[in-house]
C-alpha cells in the first residue's frame, strides 16, 4: 500500500518503496538464487516488478520498505509488514533480504518492530521462517521471540515443500526485544561511521 512511514534508526532507516525501486527489487529477488531460495519466487524482469508494485500500492494492510544506510542513502535491502488484521491487531513481517555484506540485519529487524508497535499500533507481529533456514531461525531466537508453532508443509518453493516456524512478538514483549537489539544496532552504527 502506498504509505509515508519513514522509520529512522542509528545506522539504517526504512523508507517506503516507490515505483522507481523496481529494478533494485528485481535484482535483489532474482540475481542470486542461493540467497532467495527460502523466499517466494518472483518472475524476473523490471516490468514484472513494476506491475507487482502497482498492485501493491492499491493493497491495504501491506507496508513495504527499502532498507537504506543512513549516511549514504544507499539501498541495502528490503523488508515488509503485510496481512495486517486490524481486528486481531496482528500482522506478519517478511520479504526480508539484504545485500551481500550488509550490516543491516539487526537494525532493520529492530526498525520493523518499531514500525509495527509504535506507528502501525499492532498488538502482535509474527514471522514465518522455513525450517531449513537455520541462520534466520537462530537470529529470531536470539531476539527473544517466542516460537509459537511449526506449520507443516507451509511453503512450496523451488527446492520442494517446507515446514515453517512461526515466531511472534507481542506488544508486551517489545521492550525486551528493544533491550536485546538496540545495543547491537548502536554498536554496528558506530562501526559504520569509522573511516576505512
Amino acid at each position: 500500500m502506498r504509505h509515508s512511514l519513514h522509520i529512522e534508526g542509528y545506522g539504517f532507516h526504512l523508507r517506503p518503496v516507490e515505483l522507481t525501486d523496481a529494478a533494485f527489487i528485481a535484482q535483489m529477488r532474482t540475481a542470486d538464487p542461493s540467497r532467495v531460495r527460502y523466499l517466494h519466487p518472483v518472475p524476473p524482469g523490471v516490468e514484472t516488478q513494476r506491475a507487482w508494485l502497482a498492485a501493491y500500492f492499491d493493497r491495504e494492510g501491506d507496508y513495504y520498505w527499502v532498507i537504506e544506510r543512513r549516511a549514504t542513502r544507499q539501498p541495502e535491502g528490503l523488508i515488509g509488514i503485510y496481512d495486517v488484521n486490524r481486528v486481531a491487531g496482528s500482522a506478519e513481517w517478511g520479504r526480508w533480504i539484504l545485500s551481500p555484506g550488509s550490516l543491516g540485519a539487526v537494525e532493520s529487524a529492530l526498525l520493523v518492530y518499531r514500525a509495527a508497535f509504535t506507528r502501525i499500533k499492532l498488538d502482535s507481529l509474527y514471522c514465518l521462517t522455513v525450517v531449513d533456514n537455520k541462520q534466520v531461525l537462530s537470529f529470531h531466537d536470539s531476539c527473544g521471540l517466542q516460537r509459537m508453532e511449526v506449520l507443516k508443509g507451509k511453503y512450496a518453493l523451488a527446492g520442494g515443500v517446507y515446514d515453517a516456524v512461526k515466531h511472534q512478538c507481542s506488544k508486551s514483549g517489545y521492550s525486551a526485544l528493544v533491550q536485546r537489539l538496540e545495543p547491537r544496532a548502536k554498536m554496528i552504527a558506530q562501526r559504520l561511521c569509522r573511516p576505512p
